[in-house]
């Protein structure tokens, strides 16, 4: 049930769905601003989040991230009524969850559900297909992130039917758990090239987005700048923080062809975008190799909600890493 309003009390009008097959219902347009509630069976769930974007209006980013000519709204609920529950801080270095991406994968034209869509997770070599509905669960063992240095180890992920463009979705976080993406394919040839920005989303406006035609390859100049990784050593995770426990700790960047690295943060509470990230650098370049440059600075004292390092190429181009989100200090008595 949605209950469109303008504030608390003024319901405008109410409307019921059913879902059909994958959980979704098509709406022909929502208000502005809403609220919902959700049962089954009778039971109300309790809504974690819910939200959407750009309705009615035309997407405004890339193409591959988002229908082309539909507004996507995601409610996600608790099944089991238990809210959100926290983790023990060790639970990322002990557990042996597995981590798990998921997603339902829909044409990007129509918003149509894709059955049969092969699903590849090539550093760890596991392969599935989306069933009937286009749904996809694909499980990594915990072996390929534990005993990794925050933010962990990277995956990338394959998407390919026949009739499709190839769709290549890279540097995925792993982490135990559930990991929601947005997957939309194209009817055509080629490559759709899909570079995570993100340590904890699956997917945000600032991935970066590559058309390849067939058989072109992505082409590199010998003055581009790039940013391969970012993590901070030693630290741990705590309940959805990269968290330093040891004085000393570090921001190490692997690179190539950087002429100047920084690190940049919004501190938590000071609200994203409101006013100029703090920073702190220039990094230090400690060793140069055929594979790259490696850039350590001592993570200053912060609780950051969001975390990044940016330098300078040789062509003089912005480079931005993956936003390793919240990063912080934790250190006992």
């Amino acid at each position: 049930m949605c209950l469109g309003k303008t504030k608390p009390g003024d319901i405008k009008w109410t409307a019921n769905y059913v879902m059909g097959p994958a959980g979704r219902v098509l709406a022909d347009r929502l208000p502005k601003d809403f609220s919902c509630r959700v049962t089954l069976n009778g039971r109300a769930l309790d809504v974690i989040t819910y939200g959407g974007d750009w309705n009615g209006l035309p997407w405004p980013g890339p193409k591959w991230a988002h229908p082309q000519h539909a507004f996507h709204l995601t409610i996600t609920v608790d099944l089991n009524n238990r809210g959100i529950e926290t983790v023990e801080s060790d639970y990322w270095s002990t557990t042996n969850d597995p981590s798990q991406f998921s997603s339902y994968v829909q044409d990007v034209e129509s918003g149509e559900l894709i059955s049969n869509v092969t699903v590849t997770a090539l550093r760890a070599g596991v392969t599935t297909t989306t069933d009937e509905n286009g749904l996809f669960t694909l499980a990594i063992p915990a072996s390929y992130w534990k005993g990794k240095s925050p933010p962990g180890p990277l995956e990338t992920l394959m998407f390919s039917k026949p009739g499709y463009r190839l769709y290549e979705y890279r540097n995925f976080v792993l982490h135990p758990g559930v990991i929601w993406l947005d997957i939309f394919l194209e009817k055509g040839t080629g490559t759709v090239v899909r570079k995570n920005r993100s340590a904890h989303d699956g997917g945000t406006l600032d991935d970066e987005f590559l058309s390849l035609r067939e058989g072109e390859r992505e082409s590199r100049s010998n003055n581009r700048g790039e940013i391969f990784s970012l993590n901070i050593e030693p630290a741990v995770y705590e309940g959805g923080w990269i968290m330093c426990k040891e004085r000393g700790a570090k921001a190490i960047v692997k690179a190539r062809n950087l002429k100047s690295v920084d690190i940049f943060w919004y501190s938590t509470g000071t609200g994203i975008g409101e006013m100029p990230p703090a920073k702190a650098g220039p990094m230090k370049k400690v060793s140069t190799s055929a594979d790259g440059d490696t850039w350590e600075i001592e993570v200053p004292d912060l609780m950051a909600t969001n975390f990044w390092a940016q330098g300078i190429d040789l062509s003089g181009k912005v480079i931005k890493s993956m936003d390793l989100g919240n990063v912080g200090w934790n250190i006992g008595p």
